[in-house]
């Protein structure tokens, strides 16, 4: 097969009301090309993204002029493909009408046989308004809508529904070819797709591969090599088709087995298929990771079981849900996507969930994935709304599904497919919106628990096809209940946003999405902002707080809320920030380790969400600039394979029980030690004990009761210091609890010793402070950096070791410069007037 590439060439681009042409950059989108040309300033400075709903009123056009390949013309098949274009759009090759397409998650294949011609061809493309398009669908034929954070219709077109706006992002509707486009051509086959299944037994693995031929080719040779993960052919087989199948089996002995983060290694082997027909042949690689998942559903004494099994090993799901970390998508691939992973697996995630109101990510990002151990649970591009039930419509979902499982199934993170995000919950016979009626609501169910499930299981049939997140089978069946299936535990945050103590209340078997919103860093918002606008309640605050007319009250509002409910109040704005960002961990925090201690009965934890696409308010713990927020560093102990959790009586904070959970299917021998101490960080009394945790495990390792010790005034000014260490002195986890909200207790101001030391690589903080402090986060003034630990509680006469990875600074710096830089932010001194 020849493949002539027709991204990267001279494209041009303009408004279709305009005769200057502009330059383009295809893959490519139309709002970063006027970004390049300074025709769209500042895009995310104070209101200026504004400016991008009314550039999408219009309509656009492409231009290429190019010239075939001279092996390209004598070619029986030539075929014009395009991965993806974004959405509405007229495909014109030399004046010939090729196509209209209207669904940018598919890829589409033209035959343009008799249409290419030698010398100049001219490739015409015309980008019609996704704005205008969707009001005229909505006045057509409206739908019932629930999500009022964007605008009417956005459910009628197959194009990235947060490019509308969501309670989570600003509404900037993109045009333009988002994905690779060229030439295909051959005389009598090519490989159309391949797809591999695996059989495991006692120490070797049977590894199936399938080639589909988009031709009958029975004179056709495919070769099947295998190298192992270090490169070394395996096996080779040569086998024909038969009509336009071709399939073989091949035996691994003593195979290297692919785990989940935490869980071992991700080893990858390789699989080459060469077709040979005549005089022509074609090439792919691809990689498999060897394991067997899948998730058990069986009954107990609460319901139904909700579990990943990854090699018949329970996996607590640890992550939390993907949304694209840009915009403008194609500026998300490369550095943004390999960062992101890194983050996340540092993060010690072990899942992510690829949310369904936004796109099928790139192949890269399920390729970091493999490689890094990150299990990915998909949900189709479908969220928070009613579609059209035609059958033109079906049938191009129906493909675009169908596309999107070929394209992603022989991937080892892939854990399994999901049908929507929220449309069975919303859709149930709890919620009521005008025009909701007892057809529609059927045509919803038949959506994805006929049409879409029956494309999935054709497919991947070895992968679980799950109906809709939240639900609990499908049916209408109880969508967010506790006993079995998945949950969506919103009722912190969202209606009645109860405080996140609440996070007890749920006992779902798997809780895919929960979340808290914070601001974005000082730094960050610094670009964006002007002076006058460093206020939480600005009106551009307020402005890129789009969690603001969806059923509730402002968000900005319920951050204050959260805010309130744990720290004085603060006297700046850039504390408003750091308090912002304390609530919000330790909220997350408070109900990620409460799911976590619920194991076997919870099996999962995905808080909403990793990484913001502008800079703006968000529930993300990542901000747009990747500087990290304090839930992120708190991800990084509370999603250790084993912590400490804290549960205190619902009625009295002074009794409470101690668990260990262990997320490895290993136990361990460990000593548990636990002190109380006053705010001057002083002991009072303090006890150990040697224990045993089982593998897979969460347990009560001691009870206490301090009712009888610590008068209800006495309350204010004790703290529990908890460890749990290793058998040769190793700290695996650590943790203080206060007996009263923070905003009650009687803080000290601390005073920071910090003696910092430069090795080759890196520089290293030893830190100490003179009393207990609440949440230290360390920064640099005008430089950031990755610290090893950031945000953490220490004790007077302890000191905390921090690594600095000079890689990870921006700027190099010199260690004088670097301690010049540093500065301490940390709860007790939120609201307090410190000279």
């Amino acid at each position: 097969m020849i493949v002539q590439r027709l991204g990267g060439c001279k494209w041009q681009y303009r408004d279709t009301r305009e005769k200057e042409w502009h330059d383009a950059e295809v893959p490519g989108t139309l709002f970063l090309d006027m970004i390049k040309e300074g025709r769209i300033k500042k895009p995310f400075y104070r209101f200026q993204d504004r400016e991008f709903q009314e550039l999408a009123k219009n309509d656009y056009e492409y231009e290429l002029c190019f010239k075939v390949q001279e092996d390209v013309l004598f070619r029986e098949k030539q075929i014009l493909v395009f991965e993806g274009i974004d959405t509405i759009a007229d495909i014109y090759l030399n004046g010939v009408k090729v196509a209209r397409t209207q669904n940018m998650h598919r890829t589409y294949r033209f035959p343009v046989k008799g249409i290419l011609k030698e010398g100049e061809n001219l490739l015409h493309i015309t980008l019609y308004s996704p704005v205008r398009y969707i009001e005229e669908q909505h006045r057509k034929h409206p739908l019932p809508e629930f999500n009022t954070a964007s605008p009417h219709g956005f459910s009628q077109i197959r194009k990235t529904h947060s490019s509308f706006g969501w309670d989570a992002e600003p509404n900037v509707p993109d045009l333009g070819i988002w994905r690779d486009v060229y030439i295909e051509a051959y005389d009598k086959a090519g490989i159309g797709h391949i797809y591999t299944r695996q059989r495991h037994e006692e120490g070797r693995v049977f590894l199936k591969t399938e080639v589909l031929s988009d031709t009958v080719c029975d004179e056709a040779d495919v070769r099947i090599i295998l190298y192992s993960p270090q490169g070394t052919e395996l096996s080779r087989k040569q086998i024909r088709f038969r009509e336009s199948l071709a399939e073989t089996w091949m035996e691994i002995e003593n195979p290297e087995i692919w785990w989940p983060n935490g869980y071992g290694e991700q080893p990858l082997y390789e699989i080459c298929i060469r077709m040979q027909c005549r005089d022509e042949w074609e090439e792919k690689h691809f990689f498999v990771g060897l394991r067997t998942i899948e998730v058990r559903r069986e009954e107990d004494s609460f319901g139904e079981t909700f579990a990943f099994y990854v090699n018949g090993i329970p996996v607590f799901a640890k992550g939390a849900s993907y949304t694209p970390p840009d915009k403008f998508l194609t500026a998300c691939r490369g550095q943004r996507h390999r960062e992101l992973i890194r983050l996340c697996k540092e993060a010690n995630y072990n899942c992510i969930r690829i949310w369904g109101g936004a796109v099928y990510p790139d192949d890269e990002l399920y390729d970091l994935c493999d490689r890094n151990g990150i299990l990915i649970w998909q949900d189709l591009m479908f969220a928070c709304a009613l579609y059209p039930s035609d059958d033109a419509f079906l049938a191009d979902i129906r493909e675009e599904v169908k596309d999107n499982v070929i394209r992603l199934r022989n991937h080892a993170c892939l854990a399994l497919w999901c049908g929507n995000n929220e449309n069975e919950w919303f859709h149930d016979y709890e919620h009521q919106a005008e025009g909701l009626t007892q057809e529609l609501r059927m045509k919803n169910l038949q959506q994805y628990e006929v049409h879409l499930a029956e494309v999935v299981r054709k497919y991947d049939p070895d992968r679980l096809f799950w109906p809709s997140s939240p639900s609990s089978g499908g049916g209408y069946d109880d969508p967010n209940g506790y006993a079995k299936g998945d949950v969506h535990c919103w009722y912190v945050w969202y209606l009645p946003a109860k405080p996140y103590t609440f996070y007890r209340d749920c006992t779902g078997r798997f809780i895919s999405e929960f979340g808290l919103e914070s601001f974005q860093n000082f730094k960050t918002l610094r670009s964006y902002l002007e002076p006058e606008d460093m206020s939480p309640n600005s009106e551009v605050m307020d402005h890129m707080q789009h969690c603001s007319d969806n059923y509730c009250n402002m968000g900005n509002g319920k951050i204050m809320n959260y805010i309130f409910q744990e720290v004085q109040a603060p006297r700046t704005f850039q504390e408003y920030i750091f308090a912002s960002q304390y609530a919000q961990a330790e909220g997350i925090k408070y109900g990620t380790c409460h799911f976590r201690s619920m194991k076997p009965r919870c099996m999962g934890a995905l808080y909403w969400q990793i990484v913001d696409c502008f800079p703006g308010t968000s529930w993300s713990g990542i901000d747009y600039e990747y500087r990290l927020k304090v839930l992120h560093y708190y991800a990084r102990r509370f999603f250790r394979q084993a912590i400490l959790c804290v549960k205190e009586d619902r009625f009295e904070s002074r009794r409470m029980e101690i668990f260990v959970v262990n997320d490895s299917p290993r136990g361990f021998t460990a000593k548990l030690a636990w002190a109380l101490k006053d705010s001057a960080g002083n002991t009072v009394k303090s006890w150990e004990k040697i224990i045993q945790a089982e593998g897979s495990s969460s347990a009560v390792f001691q009870e206490i009761d301090w009712s009888k010790e610590i008068e209800e005034e006495e309350r204010k000014k004790y703290y529990l210091e908890l460890f749990l260490y290793s058998r040769d002195g190793e700290i695996l986890c650590e943790d203080t609890y206060l007996f009263v909200k923070p905003k009650h207790f009687q803080f000290l101001h601390p005073q920071f010793m910090v003696d910092v030391q430069e090795e080759k690589e890196k520089y290293v903080l030893n830190i100490q402070t003179s009393c207990f402090t609440k949440c230290i986060k360390m920064d640099m003034e005008n430089n950031d950096c990755e610290f090893s630990d950031n945000c953490f509680d220490l004790s007077p006469g302890r000191t905390k070791r921090v690594e600095v990875e000079k890689r990870s600074l921006r700027r190099q710096i010199s260690m004088e410069e670097l301690k010049k830089q540093l500065f301490f932010e940390n709860v007790n001194d939120i609201g307090k007037n410190i000279m």
